[in-house]
């Protein structure tokens, strides 16, 4: 009886593994039963495992990144912006020509004729050079208005004396605009930073999910030997027919483990390819035999003796504090000028004045003594309570942009730290986790051959073989890492160059 139901389950338990008879046999006269009992798990590493390709490398994918993507171009665009911006507050500087003519005529006299022209150049001290021409012709004009038949040259400057002195409304302005080009310049390497940052994240995940697929397949690929292995090892009467159905529904899972590992991989890989673009503009898609490597990744941890060095690079590179200072140096153009509203209004002007044609030097000095115009305007509030106001007011917003200033500096202090730990407790774990790989595979090796001397059963082998498959996986995920913490190091102190080289 007992003899009927082993062959009963026996049976059952090869139909249900997809066994025939006729497989039966020919896995009975094929494999001998020494071949049956040793499962060289060694000989499987790379069996029907994907890992053929060409190297597509992170410091190849970043230029590329660079190069054509069309965030990269439109941070490039920002900066554009700031630098016209900044040209046209130099036009507040650009000299100007103007000229007026007025004539009347009636009754066939001549009322009046004037000719009015002027060349005006803004100097960056705040002064004006004048040089003007003026004719005056007609029966009723005004006196003081009068040439003679050639017209007047002017020739003069016009000085501030109180208010404007030190700045005034156009030096502020171009102030303000240098430092709105430094913002810009801040905002592309900002926005670049950050398109690098998850770019080197997405990177890090293909490469995660590349590596996965390739355990996942290896798992696979190990799990189903060992099924035909233990089919041939039943039909000998060596092990028993409920170990098939134990290697059969150990390589579904692992089956099914590989088909979500494909899944993964085709998005990651869908991911990665939206930050590929051609130089052209046009969306570009990443080569079919492209493979992920970590060659030319910044590798290494970084510790805490580099912290000061970093920071450095921070306080020099990083956009978010450069924009922060563009803002206090706008404060700081606004509150000077506001302190020069508290002074009085006071101009001076003093032109010589010659006629048109006349052979004596302009610039004679004892012509001039009696050929010239001059004058001095003043005028002041007295109260000055919009002036104060204003005072006030640019001075709390300058106080306000260097307590922001302060801030950020702490934070992006803190977070320097927390990635150089990031990076230092990687490489730890890296380190570990390699260790971790190489000694669940012994386990597995030694578990290998005390199942092929009939001291371990199946079960525990498998579970030995998925611990493997885990900590290959966990040592995978802790590689791909690896780019989206040197990104992060790249980000908080503002320097790309942490990418692909190790500090």
């Amino acid at each position: 009886m007992r003899r009927v139901l082993s062959h009963v389950l026996m049976g059952t338990a090869l139909v249900l593994a997809g066994a025939t008879p006729s497989s039966m046999a020919a896995q009975a006269t094929t494999m001998s039963a020494s071949d049956s009992v040793r499962l060289r798990t060694s000989q499987l590493v790379g069996l029907r495992v994907d890992t053929s390709g060409v190297p597509y490398t992170f410091p190849a994918f970043v230029d590329e990144v660079l190069a054509n993507h069309p965030v990269a171009q439109q941070a490039r665009l920002v900066a554009e912006q700031a630098r016209a911006e900044l040209r046209g507050a130099w036009g507040a500087f650009d000299p100007k020509v103007s000229a007026v003519w007025d004539q009347k005529r009636s009754g066939g006299t001549e009322y009046y004729n004037y000719l009015n022209s002027e060349l005006r150049i803004p100097l960056p001290i705040g002064a004006d050079v004048t040089v003007a021409y003026d004719r005056t012709m007609g029966r009723y004009i005004n006196p003081d208005r009068r040439t003679n038949d050639n017209g007047t040259i002017y020739a003069g400057i016009s000085i501030p004396l109180g208010q404007r002195i030190i700045t005034d409304e156009r030096r502020t302005a171009l102030t303000q605009a240098r430092a709105a080009r430094d913002a810009g310049e801040a905002d592309r390497v900002g926005i670049v930073n950050k398109l690098l940052y998850t770019a080197a994240k997405d990177y890090g995940a293909w490469y995660e999910s590349w590596r996965r697929r390739a355990i996942a397949q290896e798992g696979e690929a190990l799990a189903e030997f060992r099924l035909q292995a233990v089919r041939a090892r039943v039909v000998n009467g060596e092990s028993a027919p409920i170990d098939t159905i134990e290697a059969l529904l150990e390589f579904q899972r692992r089956q099914v483990s590989r088909y979500e590992a494909d899944a993964s991989f085709y998005v990651s890989t869908l991911h990665l390819t939206a930050h590929v673009w051609s130089p052209d503009g046009r969306p570009a898609a990443l080569p079919d035999d492209a493979k992920p490597v970590l060659d030319g990744l910044g590798r290494g941890g970084v510790d805490s003796t580099q912290l000061a060095s970093l920071l450095d690079v921070a306080v020099r590179r990083h956009p978010e504090l450069a924009k922060v200072q563009a803002k206090v140096k706008q404060a700081e153009a606004e509150r000077l000028l506001a302190t020069q509203g508290l002074l009085p209004f006071a101009e001076a002007k003093l032109a010589g004045v010659a006629g048109r044609g006349e052979d004596e030097p302009f610039f004679d000095r004892a012509r001039l003594d009696d050929n010239y115009k001059a004058g001095l305007k003043i005028s002041t509030p007295l109260l000055f309570l919009k002036e104060s106001g204003k005072f006030g007011a640019t001075g709390a917003k300058l106080e306000y942009q260097r307590f922001e200033r302060d801030l950020l500096q702490r934070d992006l202090e803190y977070d320097i730290r927390s990635t150089i730990f990031d990076l230092a407790n990687l490489e730890r774990l890296l380190v570990a986790q390699t260790a971790n790989v190489r000694n669940a595979r012994l386990l597995r090796d030694a578990e290998q051959v005390r199942f092929e001397n009939g001291e371990s059963t199946l079960l525990i082998l498998n579970l030995r073989e998925r611990l493997v498959l885990d900590e290959a996986g966990k040592l995978a995920a802790l590689e791909g890492k690896v780019a989206s913490a040197r990104g992060a190091l790249a980000l908080a102190t503002g320097d790309r160059t942490l990418l692909t080289t190790g500090r």
